[in-house]
């Protein structure tokens, strides 16, 4: 089978997040955990931990913003904007409108959507759709129409195997790099204080 070129709305259902009166805060009670902005990291998948508890009580229906391994989430508010594949989640998990919810069809591997939409291309395409002054928003349906190159399964795999492989890649370098100025900063504090010895005893 040849590559065909497909919209977004070809091969994953995009619904918004559930809407929000002021700001969303933890309840004792809770009984769904909302995701929000500052639990993703961008270009790493999204797995729950315990400091991301974000727990609610919702007087109506939310069942149509349960979100499942293999979703994503778009951030479609604010000046940059970017996909997260759902990774691992408690039951069950809902997300706020600032995402559009992409639920993908077995037609397509959801790290290879997320990987499309990552490129360059897609995001001056989706960069263009933008509208507000205050707040850039994505309309949901500009955004179902942007357009993806859907080559076999199989094919699909292997770049959303090497997606993987290159954000792991860089997740070490950042680590290396951290514990780079770690060590140089400890390097410095021990000649420093080897310099000033004698003059602290004065």
């Amino acid at each position: 089978m040849k590559t065909r070129i497909v919209r977004i709305m070809d091969c994953a259902a995009v619904l918004p997040g559930f809407s929000t009166q002021g700001a969303i805060r933890d309840e004792p009670e809770g009984t769904h955990q909302v995701v929000m902005g500052k639990h993703l990291t961008r270009g790493m998948a999204y797995a729950y931990k315990e400091e991301d508890r974000l727990r609610i009580k919702p007087e109506r229906d939310l069942s149509r913003y349960v979100l499942e391994p293999g979703d994503i989430l778009y951030l479609s508010r604010g000046s940059v904007t970017y996909p997260v594949l759902v990774e691992s989640i408690p039951e069950p998990t809902v997300a706020p409108s600032t995402f559009f919810i992409l639920t993908p069809r077995p037609n397509i591997v959801p790290a290879y959507l997320v990987w499309c939409l990552e490129q360059p291309q897609t995001e001056a395409h989706l960069t263009a759709l933008r509208t507000g002054a205050g707040t850039p928003t994505i309309p949901r349906k500009g955004f179902m129409e942007i357009k993806i190159p859907l080559p076999e399964r199989v094919v699909q795999h292997r770049i959303a195997d090497l997606w993987r492989l290159q954000y792991k890649e860089r997740d070490l370098q950042r680590a290396l790099i951290e514990e780079t100025i770690v060590l140089q900063r400890l390097a410095g504090k021990t000649l420093f204080d080897k310099f000033t010895q004698g003059y602290n005893r004065l």
